[in-house]
């Protein structure tokens, strides 16, 4: 597998292209974790126009309900593979404010997750990013970090997308948006 950063245009030209699987093996949708675990997605998405990027988060239990999402744009400046770190790290950051403790973090950007299950990080341009994700992660008992596909990531994908409508970070834990909650209800069934 190709492991090359994408520059800007590559990641903007495959935002808007629906995802394929690599990996037969992999889910095609969205799974639960682990009874009495908690999965948490998260995305990035690019936003050309107004030089910015989102960040989603989506946190569900064990039975797919809610307990969280996140929606939040930061300026894109940083490369593709960065602002999935920053994703990564905000939902780690999510979690704790949460207070969950055994987690699975989930992610369709395979160098984060791989860079995050390996020991050394020196030498990425975002292994400071990295490092701060791995010392957040210490306030959870238990922790996972996955790759998945992009079919299994559609809520946080989502959610990253409604950042670009709103400069303010947005939390929701009562309720979902409609749009949001049509897709938690289309990913669990």
């Amino acid at each position: 597998m190709d492991l090359r950063l994408l520059d800007h245009q590559e990641f903007l030209d495959v935002q808007d292209q629906t995802p394929t699987a690599t990996d037969p093996s992999l889910p095609q949708q969205w799974q639960p974790p682990d009874e009495n675990k908690f999965k948490v997605n998260f995305d990035a998405a690019v936003f050309k126009s107004c030089n910015q990027a989102g960040l989603g988060v989506i946190v569900q239990d064990w039975r797919g309900e809610v307990i969280g999402a996140l929606s939040t744009s930061v300026p894109a400046a940083q490369t593709v593979v960065e602002l999935e770190a920053l994703a990564c790290r905000r939902a780690v950051l999510f979690a704790v404010e949460l207070g969950l403790q055994d987690v699975v973090f989930e992610g369709d950007s395979l160098q984060v997750i791989q860079a995050l299950n390996l020991d050394s990080t020196d030498h990425l341009t975002y292994g400071h990013i990295l490092e701060d994700i791995r010392t957040q992660v210490t306030a959870l008992s238990s922790v996972e970090f996955i790759f998945n596909t992009r079919h299994c990531n559609v809520v946080a994908d989502a959610l990253a997308k409604k950042a670009k409508n709103c400069r303010e970070t947005r939390v929701w834990t009562d309720f979902m948006p409609e749009d949001i909650a049509s897709l938690v209800i289309f990913d669990i069934h």
